[in-house]
């Protein structure tokens, strides 16, 4: 039987939860998971607490912040970042190309003189792709050092293949007076937009999660993964079989699993949404019997002896994520057509390089070794990008079907961009 709503919303992550919390029309909400929350998801493994990969909370944007002050009240813990590079067996301070110190001379030296020659460079063309915009941005030596072979690792593919305007503020460019603070002493470690971060005290970020959850009154119905999207008729499928008929939807599922179930979509709209590109992440959660190992809260790995490219030190996120006496982590690994991960093996290997890092001993007691895996993690920036993607929501909206947040939108959003373009939709349409 075809149930109809004015407003049909699927998925309840940031995106949703922003619409849902500002929507002034009754919606029914499409959740596949049985637990809400998208990637702010947490799950409870022998009294550790894992979040779908690392999880931090930092805005610029003054209405998210002011939401999160109200939601959370009192129980939002905020830390002064300490977040680290591990390379050449040494421990230096993120970011990178502000805080070499401590690091063999020559490469400080290599560092040093190619960010001199890149600053004063006047015959530089605009970079063409990401490759060339951090060797334009940086310099030879902090390319070679770091990040190439970082976000080699990290995106898993040739860096020329990516477009670089989405960096916009995200990444930070020390100028050569801050390098050289960062050469000669331990430098600033507030570079970057992230120095100062939230988390739950209690629960993980599924915490915030639910209580973002109940500050709405729409019907919500859990296990309803969406199978098939008509335009024509205005109706969805879900895997139960039920069908609903809607006056707007909207989407904050992946654009990829999009298409493939959006029934009358244009050839060229198909085509053109096949060469999107995304990556796979792999979180191995390691919780161990000792406390406190460490001050840091998470830590950069850019040599391929290490099977993860960050460590995210879930055991200092809050002080309430680990039994009495005991530590965790969360190590990334990402993975995709181009780079595979063998899963039977990525928990031994990520104990090993734990040991390697100076993160665990060998003779520590491991409780939990945990796996999450999260099949849609990151959108790959493409040159292409920006217009297949303009062309497909134009197509969408003339169908009275709403693309927003990171997934939807195809777009390299944090977790408060999301909560935002979910809330700017849900005021557009109580305009209507």
């Amino acid at each position: 039987m075809n149930q109809k709503h004015d407003i049909i919303v699927v998925g309840t992550g940031p995106a949703g939860l922003g619409f849902m919390i500002n929507s002034q029309h009754a919606c029914l909400v499409l959740e596949q998971e049985s637990v809400t929350g998208g990637l702010m998801r947490s799950k409870n493994v022998d009294g550790y607490i894992f979040d779908w990969a690392g999880h931090i909370f930092f805005t610029g944007i003054p209405r998210i912040q002011t939401l999160v002050d109200n939601v959370m009240d009192s129980d939002f813990h905020y830390q002064n970042r300490e977040s680290w590079v591990f390379s050449k067996d040494t421990y230096t301070r993120y970011p990178f190309q502000g805080n070499t110190h401590g690091l063999p001379v020559p490469v400080v030296k290599e560092c040093l003189l190619g960010l001199i020659e890149a600053t004063y460079s006047s015959t530089s063309p605009d970079p063409g792709n990401f490759h060339e915009w951090i060797h334009q941005t940086y310099g030879s030596g902090i390319a070679r050092h770091f990040m190439i072979p970082y976000n080699k690792k990290l995106w898993a593919c040739d860096l020329r293949d990516m477009d670089h305007h989405w960096l916009a503020d995200r990444v930070p460019r020390p100028g050569l007076s801050d390098f050289i603070d960062g050469a000669l002493g331990p430098g600033r470690k507030d570079l970057g937009p992230n120095a100062c971060f939230g988390y739950p005290l209690t629960g993980g970020m599924q915490t915030f999660a639910d209580r973002l959850m109940s500050m709405h009154s729409h019907r919500v119905c859990t296990e309803e993964k969406l199978v098939l999207v008509n335009p024509a008729d205005r109706l969805v499928e879900t895997s139960s079989g039920q069908t609903f008929s809607y006056n707007h939807l909207v989407l904050t599922s992946p654009l990829n699993e999009t298409l493939a179930m959006t029934q009358g979509l244009p050839d060229e709209l198909k085509e053109a949404g096949e060469s999107l590109r995304y990556l796979s992440v792999l979180c191995v959660n390691v919780g161990i019997r000792r406390p406190k190992i460490t001050e840091k809260h998470w830590i950069y790995f850019p040599e391929s002896d290490f099977l993860f490219h960050r460590i995210f030190v879930q055991g200092n996120a809050a002080p309430q994520v680990c039994p009495d006496g005991c530590f965790s982590y969360i190590a990334e690994i990402t993975y995709s057509n181009q780079k595979q991960v063998d899963f039977s093996t990525a928990g031994k290997k990520t104990v090993e390089g734990l040991v390697q890092a100076g993160l665990m001993r060998e003779d520590d007691v491991v409780e939990v070794v945990d796996l999450i895996d999260i099949p849609t993690a990151y959108i790959i920036p493409t040159h292409n990008r920006l217009d297949i993607v303009r062309r497909i929501r134009e197509w969408y909206a003339d169908n009275n079907i709403h693309l927003v947040g990171r997934f939807a939108e195809w777009e390299y959003y944090n977790m408060d961009h999301s909560l935002d373009a979910g809330w700017r939709l849900a005021e557009d349409l109580n305009r209507k």
